[in-house]
Formats: structure tokens, sequence, C-alpha cells
């Protein structure tokens, strides 16, 4: 397979392509280990050889681990305490006892890191231009292992030996929205949480859906009834300026506590993207249409009231402060990410989970954006040494995550230690279940993401941001066509 490099492009912003020569293709010599793999044809097992005809896999196994606001899911020792880490710790001695490797990471992990050329984007852009294999595997930030995507610089993991993303351990949904022509860069699983703890939910506050006697939000979801109109109904129900001073602080009641990242997280929940990627393999602008201009519409109309505490533009509201509202039944929803239910976890006030509200009832199912400034994804660099050998490690990390890390995530701590009740549990199920990746957010094309986040504050309309920015836009989404044609062409 041929493939191209891009040079660095300024930030995320597509203006050119420059393409240089090949790069190594994919060993022609696995055919005699594909012979000995035993294909089982089983979603639930990978389909690997026995561990004495791969030969040598030994040695430190490295993975660089980087992002805004991610975690590291495969470093941990036999000291840490808590039930994810020990899945952690468990699934590393199974490599080290099966294949005698060691699991070793580099955690470049740190706040605003990861926005298209930052560190996970360096580290594997400078590994290249040394001609160093540093890192087995990755997990990157989501700017910027889109950046490494269509600069070149990862494998399609389709042609990786050993690794089967059709298996149920690799995300489905993920295959779905982020295939480009066929290859895969990136994509998530049971081999990390991270793509689970950056998903936008709604907290409710059970206190207050009594006291102003609505209606039960699960019962809403259930009945098929949780849409955004009953959604902006219940907000605006809700809330008061407690003190009477003429201003809404966090002294006072909200129906709706958000940042504003969640103007993305909105359009997901109506099943609507800035891009897709459309049945012939390629990136389509779908930004635009009358339902998605009717949908923000009402969201602008909603999210300026007073019932609605729009936080990231009151710098006087604090994160302890909004944790406090929320446990004193001053908040009716909080829409975060799922990973906020570590501040949420010990309040005394009664909370539930539910997914974001559909458009409306004629919607088939749920949408819960996965945050790209919070995820991370995994990815095989180009300089990667040995690319059968990381082909059965990482299938291995994923089939083992599925049975230790993820149960150690989603059953022993988000159920057995977050969660108030069985309904939010069986909410959890939905909300995973209707992951939405959006490729328009991760290639920041248009720079539409920047522009729908900064909504509140402009009051721009949506037809003026579409236009606006359409050019630019069709010249990303051509750019981007004509390059990832050209990087899987055989």
């Amino acid at each position: 397979m041929k493939r191209f490099l891009a040079f660095l492009l300024a930030a995320l912003t597509l203006i050119s392509f420059a393409a240089c020569g090949e790069t190594e293709e994919v060993p022609d010599d696995t055919s005699e280990t594909d012979n000995s793999i035993a294909v089982t044809n089983d979603q639930n097992t990978p389909d690997l050889p026995a561990a004495d005809t791969l030969g040598d896999l030994s040695g430190d196994f490295h993975i660089l681990v980087s992002g805004n606001w991610t975690w590291n899911d495969f470093a941990a020792d036999e000291t840490d305490t808590t039930v994810v880490e020990t899945a952690i710790y468990r699934r590393n001695q199974y490599i080290k006892q099966k294949y005698d490797a060691d699991i070793t990471t580099k955690d470049i992990v740190k706040y605003s890191s990861a926005m298209g050329s930052g560190d996970g984007f360096k580290a594997l852009y400078n590994d290249y231009i040394a001609g160093q294999s540093t890192y087995d595997a990755a997990m990157v930030g989501t700017y910027d292992v889109a950046t490494l995507a269509y600069n070149g610089l990862l494998w399609d993991l389709n042609s990786i030996p050993y690794i089967n993303l059709s298996k149920d351990y690799w995300d489905q949904k993920a295959n779905e929205d982020l295939s480009m022509n066929g290859a895969m860069y990136y994509t998530t699983g049971d081999i990390s949480v991270a793509d689970n703890r950056a998903t936008y939910v709604m907290f409710f506050s059970k206190s207050m859906v009594e006291e102003y006697g609505l209606d039960n939000p699960y019962d809403l979801v259930n009945e098929n009834k949780w849409t955004f109109e009953k959604f902006s109904s219940m907000v605006k129900g809700v809330g008061a300026d407690e003190n009477q001073d003429g201003a809404f602080d966090e002294r006072d009641s909200y129906g709706l506590i958000t940042p504003t990242d969640t103007h993305l997280a909105i359009l997901s929940a109506a099943q609507e993207r800035i891009a897709t990627i459309n049945d012939k393999g390629g990136i389509e602008l779908t930004f635009y249409s009358e339902r998605v201009d009717n949908l923000y519409s009402r969201y602008l109309d909603l999210i300026k009231s007073s019932t609605v505490l729009n936080y990231q533009n009151v710098d006087a509201v604090t994160a302890d402060d909004r944790i406090s509202m929320f446990n004193n039944n001053q908040v009716l929803f909080y829409s975060h990410t799922l990973f906020y239910m570590d501040n949420l976890r010990d309040i005394e006030n009664d909370f539930g989970i539910i997914p974001y509200p559909k458009f409306d009832e004629t919607q088939e199912s749920y949408g819960n954006l996965v945050s790209a400034w919070h995820s991370q994804f995994f990815c095989i660099p180009i300089t990667s040494a040995n690319i059968k050998r990381s082909g059965v490690i990482i299938e291995e990390l994923a089939y083992k995550g599925k049975e230790l890390l993820t149960p150690a995530y989603y059953d022993k701590t988000l159920n057995g230690q977050y969660v108030r009740d069985s309904e939010s549990s069986a909410m959890l199920d939905i909300i995973f279940d209707n992951l939405v990746y959006d490729v328009g957010i991760y290639y920041n094309i248009g720079t539409y993401k920047e522009q729908l986040t900064s909504i509140y504050r402009t009051g721009n309309s949506l037809v003026n941001i579409y236009e606006t920015y359409r050019p630019q836009a069709e010249n990303q989404v051509a750019t981007l066509n004509q390059y990832f044609s050209m990087n899987t062409a055989q």
C-alpha cells in the first residue's frame, strides 16, 4: 500500500498537502503465520495462532499516551488499589506471561496539549523524521490523531496482521463513523475506557423533579418522549432569582447548567453531524439542513433564557460552586461528560443519568457525542518496528480489555460505586450503544466546531455560520478526500 506524508499543517486548518516518498509496505511474510491461525468466526474471541508459533515477541512494548484530558489505561502496578488499575495490571501481566512482553508507556497527558499539532503529534512526527521506532502503538488525543492520519503517519489498522476490527471488543460505531475509503487509521473499543469517560450525558436532580412535579426522565426515555421540546419545557419551567437581586449567579436556581462544548453535543443528540462518511467512503459535509437550523434556533432560544447557566461565560461560578449547586437542589439538569461522575460521586443529593434528548419522537435512536477535546484514540504509527508483533499484542490488549478493563470500569466502578439506581444503569446501556463520532469536529472542517461553541456569545445565525465558512469547509473536504484516496490506493 502506498502512503504519502504531508508536511505539518498549521493547527488544524487544511491549506495544502505536500507528499513525499513511499513508506514501507505491509510485510508479505505473514502468510505462514496466517495459515496457523485458528479462525473461529467467533466475534467474542481473537483469531490468533498459538503463542509458541509466533516467534520471539518479548521485550518492551512501548505505548505513547497523550491528550488534553485523558487517561492512561496501560500503566499500573501491583501497588495500585482501584479496580480499574488492578484490571490494567492484570492485563499487562497476562501479556507478560503469554508473550514475555512488558507494556511500558510514555505519558504526556496535559491540559490543552492535543489541539492538532500538540505533544502527541510531535512525538510521532519527530520519531518519523528522525527515522526512529520509539513507539509500538499509541493512544493519542483526538485532534492530534486526526492530524497524524491525514499526514500519513499512521497505519491502516485493517492492514495490520492479526487485528480484526469486526470483533466485538472493537467499537463498531467507530468503524462506521471513522472509516475512510475502508481504511481505519484510529479507533477505540474495550482497549480503553477513554471514549466512555468522554461521552456527553445529562445528570438530573431527582429532588428537583419531585419538587416541581415533573415527568420522570427515565420514563420519558423509555417511552420515546425524551425529545428536545420536552427537555426545553422542563428547563424553562425551573429556576429562579432566589435572592431577588436581579442577577443570576451561584446563589440562584436553574433548569440547566452547561458548558459551551455541549453546543456540539446537541447536534449529535439529533443524530446530525458536521460531516459524515458517505456510502463511497469519503467525507461529506452534512452540517446544514432545515432540520439542523430548526434545532439550533430552538437551542439558542433555550440557552439564552434566565433558567440556563452557561458557566464558561460566567467566570465567578467555579467548579466547586457548580457541584455545590447541584448538591443543594439548585440545578435540575447538569450537562457534562461522563467522567464528571468522579466529582459527583460523594454528593448527598440523589441524581440520575440519562442520554441527551432526541430531536423528536420520529428519530430512531438517541445520540451521545464522544467529546473530541476530552478523548483519545488508539493508533499504530508507521514507524512501529514490527507490525506483526504490534498486531498480536494490541489484539490481545483489546480482547483482555473486554474481559478485565471494561467490567472493572462499567460494572464495578460506574454501576458498583457511582450510579445510584438500576434505571441509570439501563440508561448507560442506551448511551454507550449510541455513541457519535463526528469527523467534521475531529478534522475541524470549516472551523464549524469553534463557530458552534461560540454561538451563545456571538448570537450568529446558523445559516450565516454555514454560508460564511462553507467555501473553506468544501475545500477542506475535497482535500481530505483526495489525500485519503491517494493514501489508500493499492
